[in-house]
């Protein structure tokens, strides 16, 4: 019968940690049967056959199971057919399966993860076009965005170097002449677009593909070495400490909810139910937070926002292990496959297993280039120059050295807001170069100014974020404005159908809760030409949008000082280094929707 199999050139390659003997191959072929619930004989069964110099073995069987359409009481069943096929070959092996999954105690015991480097080396060649990639944040800030898919016949042509540096590839797909591949780097997976085909010729792709794992295949593209890169953790022992950790919340809920794998379970009175979205809202909540690590050593405390210890880590030479996670609402929840009927599922684990055997975690570190995600450790390469890609983000004004407040009083008799705040400080120098400026502060606010320059060609649109604070190196003064940075790009555009209410609303003076002012919201330009002039920025098609946070709370020379500390060899300060990660996350969103991030602060 393995003479009717068919297949699409399709695996998931490995290093083989340890030889596989025969009585390994029939356990792990037991160990399939028993998984599943009335199994049929094998249609076909072949132990460590060899096959054009690799070693080869298969099972097929077919098995019941539950309909995921059903309710978790039915006894309707559906009879599914699923088949593996293992290739063993120079040090590697490959999987190539369908309905059924290889038993996590034999990977432990048998397989390890391919480095990404020997995966980009064999796929991402320099002459191969980039048609399609799924990228994911490096920030474990939430008002980052996560992830994101790009496609295009080239990708080289039409992605930009900025802020690409900022993003780990997930998958990708390539070509390569007339040849078509894609894989998914940190799972393995390798597949070439092909007919569906025959063992024999399953076999000899996979030997080609490791092949080309083994031996690389040249100059790694250009395109790749512009994201984020792999490294081993072994490589920085000594040298960086991890800082903080959180749980990859997006993960979660695309398992759940958007492309359902798993589900949630607690053990009621003896038996299983299932976790319903209201009883599951409150465990992501709880999970969606930065906790920080604590201890030195392998073994690592984590430590919750509010302070108190609740669970930890350990570090180890080839991965980081989620070893404990002690949060009340996750004690008793467990995750099942959907393959199962609730209660069936063999290889149920508890919450905290699952999230470490996925990897679905997210760890920074106290060198601020470091990130591990996916269970691979990542350095964003812009940081090797000691953080000067960061520094050219920030710029300086001299009159935000004398801030005292972020609006300043307020009275009846004021026309402008006061010299010594940050809004101050906007108006009558920050935004100077800008033709017209309203204040939008409060109600409906895209910014706390709005600012155009018509005499510059092309034209631009600023947003001005005003914050003011006791200088600082944490995040904690940056949240709120970064925040409301990056909720208001998309109003960049200058919405025609919101302007009406807007320029109403500008040509009004400006109150601030109940104080009433004779400032002006309108603090530079003609009010008869104000509708004018924003239409015309609104409709030029190559306006230059700009996004500034203006900060007292940040000095410039404070954050060189502790780059060329970093440099020096010097741990930086965690609040730093969530400072860091933070601003890049705001500057990467900028870069998305083609503007320009920046943040002002003192000298």
């Amino acid at each position: 019968m393995i003479g009717e199999l068919r297949s699409t050139k399709s695996a998931n390659f490995y290093h083989a940690s340890r030889n596989l003997s025969n009585a390994a191959i029939d356990e792990l072929f037991r160990n399939l049967r028993s998984s599943q619930p009335s199994v049929s004989q094998n249609i076909f069964l072949h132990r460590r056959e060899h096959y054009a110099g690799a070693i080869w073995s298969a099972i097929s069987f077919f098995y019941e199971r539950k309909p995921s359409f059903f309710v978790q009481s039915t006894q309707a069943r559906e009879r599914v057919c699923g088949f593996m096929l293992l290739v063993e070959y120079s040090g590697y092996v490959a999987v190539f399966k369908s309905r059924l999954e290889l038993p996590t105690t034999f990977i432990s015991r048998f397989l390890s993860r391919i480095n990404t480097d020997l995966v980009d080396s064999a796929i991402a060649r320099g002459d191969a076009i980039f048609e399609k990639i799924k990228l994911r944040n490096m920030s474990v800030s939430k008002l980052a965005m996560r992830s994101k898919t790009i496609e295009a016949p080239d990708l080289a042509n039409v992605v930009g170097p900025a802020g690409a540096s900022r993003y780990v590839p997930q998958g990708y797909t390539v070509r390569a002449g007339q040849e078509h591949y894609s894989t998914t780097p940190n799972t393995g997976r390798i597949s070439q677009r092909s007919d569906r085909i025959g063992h024999d010729f399953l076999i000899e792709y996979a030997c080609s593909v490791i092949d080309a794992l083994v031996t690389g295949a040249g100059t790694t593209s250009s395109f790749i070495r512009s994201f984020a890169r792999s490294l081993d953790l072994a490589s920085i022992e000594g040298y960086a400490q991890p800082a903080v950790i959180t749980v990859d919340i997006a993960y979660l809920t695309d398992s759940l909810f958007e492309e359902p794998k798993v589900r949630f379970v607690r053990n009621e009175n003896g038996g299983y139910v299932e976790l319903l979205k209201a009883d599951i809202d409150p465990i992501l909540v709880e999970l969606d937070a930065i906790f920080s690590l604590e201890g030195a050593g392998r073994v690592l405390n984590i430590i919750s926002p509010g302070g108190n210890r609740v669970g930890g880590i350990s570090v180890n030479k080839s991965r980081i292990a989620l070893r404990t996670l002690d949060i009340p609402l996750i004690a008793a929840v467990e995750v099942e496959a959907l393959d199962f009927a609730v209660g069936t599922d063999p290889g149920r684990l508890s919450l905290r297993r699952y999230l470490d055997k996925q990897d679905a975690f997210i760890v920074l570190f106290d060198q601020p280039s470091l990130a591990y995600i996916d269970g691979v450790l990542f350095r964003d390469e812009s940081f090797t120059n000691g953080g000067g890609s960061f520094l050219r983000y920030l710029r300086t004004d001299a009159m935000l050295a004398g801030v005292t407040d972020e609006k300043g009083t307020f009275s009846a008799t004021h026309t402008q807001f006061d010299a010594d705040s940050t809004f101050g400080a906007v108006v009558q120098s920050i935004a100077v170069d800008d033709d017209f400026l309203v204040c939008d502060d409060l109600g409906d606010e895209w910014a706390d100014f709005i600012g155009l320059c018509t005499s510059s060609n092309p034209p631009s649109v600023s947003f001005y974020h005003a914050k003011h604070g006791p200088i600082s190196l944490g995040a904690s003064p940056f949240h709120v404005s970064v925040s409301q940075a990056i909720k208001n790009l998309g109003r960049m555009t200058l919405m025609a159908d919101a302007m009406p209410a807007k320029f109403a609303r500008w040509k009004r003076t400006y109150n601030n809760n109940g104080s009433r002012t004779a400032i002006s919201r309108i603090a530079r330009g003609d009010v008869n030409q104000l509708e004018g002039v924003f239409e015309l920025v609104r409709t030029a098609p190559d306006a230059i949008r700009r996004v500034f946070i203006v900060t007292s709370s940040l000095s410039k020379a404070a954050v060189e000082q502790t780059l060329d500390d970093i440099r020096n060899g010097h741990a930086p300060d965690p609040h730093f280094v969530q400072l860091y990660w933070l601003l890049m996350s705001f500057f990467s969103a900028c870069t998305e929707v083609g503007a320009f991030g920046y943040v002002i602060c003192q000298k």
